[in-house]
């Protein structure tokens, strides 16, 4: 079975690569920041930390306090697409939520916002490597609405808007620039992976298919954003039966980078950043963690280790799916023990890759 030490040490890792994105938006803090050749996502950011920023009570309101400061720049409907995927906690999500609702000027978290059920006990915010609860202080009333126990949450305001000179910041920066709309997403992803479609871009971004496509010929009018050119439909001789309508090819769009070039305010890297959305690697490591932390001391390692394939071969799937098994070192499927031992091996290096 998975070492001892295994859970403490995939957390640290996140906690690490939670740190080093936030302090590149803007969060208060020092030491290292993320990589300049992969694009920060906002939202899967946010949902990852509603898991594990509870680890850490100063990354916790750090990030609260650049939230009520940027949060317009959150997209929410993507945010909720990542989130039915089963990324993230529901519960602090709402909290967080209940905070944006009180403190920003953004009356949309509202929405977020999940009434407490029952009157159960209030749940510790706050937890230690080992999962103990590291309460204390008064409670904080937004908190305990919420079901959670909490001390007093003072928010310092000492976070700084996302620069815009950084190239890991540059989906907030098309943001900043086109507002948190179908626009910024299509230019990001045009620039960063290449020619899609409209239906590849929607899947990406959590707008609809039809807004996407709305949108892009809208851009294709400026000149500016390439759309190739549509296949002539045949049409019928007189007195002949018209033919059986099929579903033509799907057109993708494109743009010249060269024309994006006053975008690139930084030295490295060279071009562009690269697009690598982490919510799959990030929900394989939720999943793990949540199946290790509900087994009985006495299950047997047999049944663990099947409990463990049930729960992460979805998000291993999802992984390969997306091309980077191979990156990542964590094939779709392993067989026999060898489950474990590359879990344990390389799901805390792959972290840290990202």
């Amino acid at each position: 079975m998975l070492p001892a030490s295994f859970n403490s040490q995939l957390i640290e890792a996140l906690l690490d690569w939670l740190w080093r994105c936030w302090v590149s938006l803007g969060v208060s803090g020092h030491g290292s920041r993320a990589r300049v050749d992969r694009v920060i996502d906002p939202e899967a950011l946010l949902l990852a930390s509603t898991l594990w920023a509870r680890y850490d009570p100063r990354l916790f309101d750090e990030m609260l306090d650049w939230l009520c400061l940027h949060s317009s720049l959150i997209h929410l409907q993507r945010l909720r697409n990542l989130h039915q995927s089963g990324l993230g906690d529901t519960a602090v999500l709402s909290a967080i939520a209940a905070v944006m609702d009180e403190h920003s000027q953004q009356p949309k978290w509202k929405a977020l916002i999940r009434p407490r059920s029952g009157d159960k006990a209030l749940e510790p915010l706050f937890l230690n490597l080992e999962g103990e609860a590291t309460a204390w202080g008064p409670t904080e009333p937004i908190f305990a609405s919420q079901g959670f126990h909490r001390g007093r949450l003072e928010l310092r305001q000492m976070s700084q808007p996302p620069a815009p000179t950084a190239a890991p910041n540059l989906w907030l920066k098309l943001r900043c620039l086109f507002g948190t709309s179908a626009r910024a997403e299509i230019v990001l992803q045009l620039l960063t992976t290449g020619p899609a479609t409209a239906g590849e871009i929607a899947r990406r971004s959590g707008f609809t298919a039809r807004s996407i496509l709305v949108t892009l010929r809208e851009m294709a009018l400026s000149g500016h954003v390439y759309e190739p050119p549509r296949p002539r439909r045949s049409r019928p001789q007189r007195g002949q039966p018209a033919p059986a309508r099929t579903r033509g090819p799907s057109l993708a769009y494109s743009l010249r980078p060269e024309e994006w070039s006053f975008l690139r305010t930084w030295d490295e890297p060279a071009g562009f950043p690269a697009l690598q959305p982490p919510g799959p690697l990030l929900l394989l490591c939720q999943q793990v963690l949540a199946c290790l932390g509900g087994e009985k001391p006495d299950t047997a390692p047999m049944v663990k280790s099947m409990h463990l394939r049930e729960a992460s071969t979805p998000a291993l799937q999802a992984i390969h799916r997306q091309g980077l098994s191979g990156e990542y070192g964590l094939p779709p499927e392993l067989p026999g023990g060898t489950l474990v031992t590359t879990l344990a091996s390389r799901l805390p290096q792959a972290i840290a890759q990202l």
